[in-house]
């Protein structure tokens, strides 16, 4: 009995927590999932994947920094969050303009050569854009300190970190794959057409953004 309540206190608990904290701040479908989507649709699932990878990487850093010092780092977060959701803003912008112009090029001009983003670029860009946004771990301080408060020993926490990243990974891969599909679906004029109103959405995100982090 006090084996199964420990295995469930240490291991079941935390486990269900991280998933469901992962998942929390993975599926809202903010400027990353929408740069995911159309990365997936422009370069399809190889790359595509390497960018929810990025993103899942850094989930599941912040979520490990929530569990060891979060306490100690939120505060900060906190304090400056117009600053830190302005330069998300304006990389979230910039990152549309030039997936805009690209995808107008690409329709305009089909005989031009656009240099096609590699997997280890892609993995780069998404770890960049989603570490501007720190937000994110002021959300996992208050999960991992619950779930900090509730264990005896490390393996409760460590469950939860690993918990996080996978599901986080897991919800990423899954957008990843609906923008590959979609773009091998609709047909390369189709896609490109697709990818420029994606883009658009992606710079309206991307200004949303800026204003809420002025208005902070």
């Amino acid at each position: 009995m006090a084996e199964t309540v420990l295995v469930l206190d240490q291991i079941l608990v935390p486990a269900a927590a991280g998933v469901a904290a992962g998942l929390g701040v993975a599926m809202p479908l903010g400027a990353v999932a929408a740069l995911l989507l159309r990365e997936g649709l422009a370069n399809g699932f190889r790359v595509a994947a390497a960018g929810a990878s990025g993103v899942a990487t850094v989930d599941l850093v912040y979520c490990l920094v929530a569990s060891l010092a979060g306490v100690a780092v939120a505060p900060l977060v906190a304090d400056h969050q117009g600053v830190f959701l302005v330069v998300s803003g304006v990389v979230v912008l910039a990152l549309g303009v030039h997936q805009l112009a690209v995808a107008v090029r690409r329709r305009t001009s089909p005989a031009t050569t656009v240099e096609r983003t590699s997997p280890a670029a892609a993995y780069a860009k998404f770890v960049g854009l989603t570490a501007v946004n720190p937000m994110t771990l002021v959300y996992f301080v208050a999960l991992a300190g619950a779930v900090s408060s509730r264990s005896t020993t490390w393996v409760g926490p460590f469950v939860f970190v690993v918990a996080v990243g996978l599901s986080s990974w897991a919800w990423q891969l899954l957008l990843a794959a609906v923008g590959a599909f979609a773009g091998r679906s609709l047909g390369p004029r189709a896609a490109e057409t697709v990818g420029v109103f994606a883009s658009a959405v992606v710079i309206a995100l991307g200004c949303a953004i800026v204003a809420s982090g002025l208005a902070a």
